[in-house]
């Protein structure tokens, strides 16, 4: 088993849905029975399919409620870290910063290191382990932990939140619609976040491009209650009032 192999294996699945166990051998450098060993791995976690000669995502993974962590933080990672750049632009220092357990949120924390006396209040727990590896001050918003998205939900999260105000939110989405409806499928991670919209100053939604134009079958709220969207392109001019470039409108 090779977790560095089997990642880059999804990687190549995201981006091209279908791919043969040869193609998959000369693209890693490795043997195919190698290959064969990864995606017997990959299928037992319920992340791929095996199929005559090769392998595809598992459309069940990808589409239910649980999605599995690592699929979400390997998803457009190029353009998820330009968005935390930008959105590390807005954190002043002394900040109390609020982070959803999304991809997006987690991958705002190093770009934060420069930020002074900064406070990190999380239900993740991936930026919970990221803000101690950087040095940088956090609690965690407690509640039940849900295994597959890495996040703490539930009613002791939520009155854990109201506990504290936030100078801003950083938080994702797995739909943004033209008209500004923002969705997930997450009905334990989006009450999470509807406390932590509630008991934020500054609401900034985090939003790679191929989110856009998607709606999913739980709706968080609209464009019109958060600030900014911060995406990797430009947003269609529908949403365009609430894009965030370089400096605040």
């Amino acid at each position: 088993m090779n977790k560095d192999r089997e990642n880059e294996i999804i990687k190549i699945l995201l981006a091209e849905k279908n791919v043969s166990v040869k193609e998959l051998a000369d693209r890693l450098y490795t043997s195919m029975p190698s290959i064969r060993r990864d995606l017997a791995s990959l299928e037992r976690a319920h992340l791929i399919k095996r199929v005559h000669g090769g392998a595809s995502l598992d459309a069940s993974a990808l589409s239910d409620t649980k999605i599995p962590f690592i699929v979400r933080e390997l998803e457009q990672s190029s353009a998820k870290a330009v968005i935390a750049e930008k959105a590390a632009r807005l954190v002043k220092d002394n900040d109390v910063v609020m982070l959803d357990a999304s991809t997006s949120a987690y991958g705002v924390i190093p770009f934060l290191v420069s930020k002074k006396n900064i406070l990190i209040i999380t239900n993740g727990i991936k930026a919970l382990q990221a803000a101690g590896e950087y040095g940088i001050r956090a609690l965690s918003a407690g509640g039940e932990l849900l295994p597959s998205c890495q996040s703490l939900v539930g009613a002791e999260t939520s009155r854990m939140i109201k506990s504290y105000n936030a100078d801003i939110l950083f938080f994702s989405c797995r739909g943004l619609t033209n008209g500004g409806l923002i969705t997930d499928f997450s009905l334990e991670e989006n009450y999470a976040r509807r406390t932590m919209l509630e008991q934020s100053e500054k609401r900034v939604l985090l939003c790679d491009s191929n989110k856009i134009g998607k709606k999913y079958m739980h709706t968080l709220c609209t464009a019109a209650d958060i600030d900014y969207i911060i995406s990797e392109n430009r947003l269609p001019e529908e949403l365009a009032s609430k894009e965030y470039l370089d400096t605040p409108k």
